[in-house]
């Protein structure tokens, strides 16, 4: 992780699954006030806003999940190669942490600077950078964790014993429709494209359904976050 001032933090300590419950907390907490007493006097349009951000704050927790579970795995995925297909350091700045790393420090001169930790914290805020929540690359970070077929592996988690077995699909698909209307939220304020518009008009909010695919985000989150530490 990263500190506020943008060290950084033991990222190999953390456990996924705390992580994803304080992140989470913020969704939570707004989700509520769509139903809360405080709200209830408002119209339906002035609350929608509270699960609006609950929606887009609950998957910016699970792309909290998948960022960290890249940084506890660092050096595996460095080294195996994994990492050069999510991420690529500038060869300016390559060459500018070799050329320091050469510059002796301390007294007398006896102690060179290593690498790589300056090369990890390059390549940290790069992946910091980076969303990770389409489908695809929620299937790309998960496999390179470890954990090929994540959606498949889901349906597997939610199937009941002695059920028939549920399809991964739907469930990719569930998530890709909750990922198109995060970006619309976060990118176009929730606002809907119109050949020639007149007005700025704002996309419905079914308050039943933005709850249920908040619950699913946070259940996904959850299992994301045990499967991946």
């Amino acid at each position: 992780m990263r500190s506020e001032n943008g060290t950084l933090a033991r990222a190999s300590k953390v456990k996924l699954p705390d992580l994803f419950s304080e992140a989470i907390k913020d969704a939570d907490n707004l989700a509520s006030r769509y139903d809360s007493p405080l709200a209830t006097g408002e119209s339906m349009d002035s609350r929608s806003v509270f699960l609006r951000a609950a929606l887009a704050l609950a998957m910016a927790a699970v792309d909290k999940v998948l960022h960290e579970a890249i940084s506890k795995r660092f050096a595996y995925v460095a080294a195996d190669g994994s990492l050069d297909k999510i991420v690529q350091i500038e060869l300016s700045k390559a060459y500018r942490i070799a050329q320091a790393a050469r510059v002796r420090t301390g007294k007398g001169g006896k102690v060179r600077r290593r690498p790589g930790h300056d090369i990890k914290a390059e390549v940290l805020t790069e992946i910091y950078r980076d969303s990770y929540l389409s489908a695809r690359r929620i299937q790309e970070i998960s496999a390179i964790c470890g954990k090929s077929q994540i959606f498949k592996l889901y349906a597997a988690h939610l199937t009941k014993p002695g059920k028939k077995a549920r399809s991964a699909q739907p469930l990719r698909e569930r998530w890709s429709r909750m990922y198109t209307r995060r970006n619309q939220i976060v990118h176009e304020c929730d606002i809907m494209r119109q050949a020639k518009p007149r007005k700025a008009r704002f996309d419905t909010v079914d308050g039943r359904r933005f709850k249920r695919d908040i619950a699913f985000i946070k259940n996904f989150g959850q299992f994301l976050a045990v499967t991946l530490d």
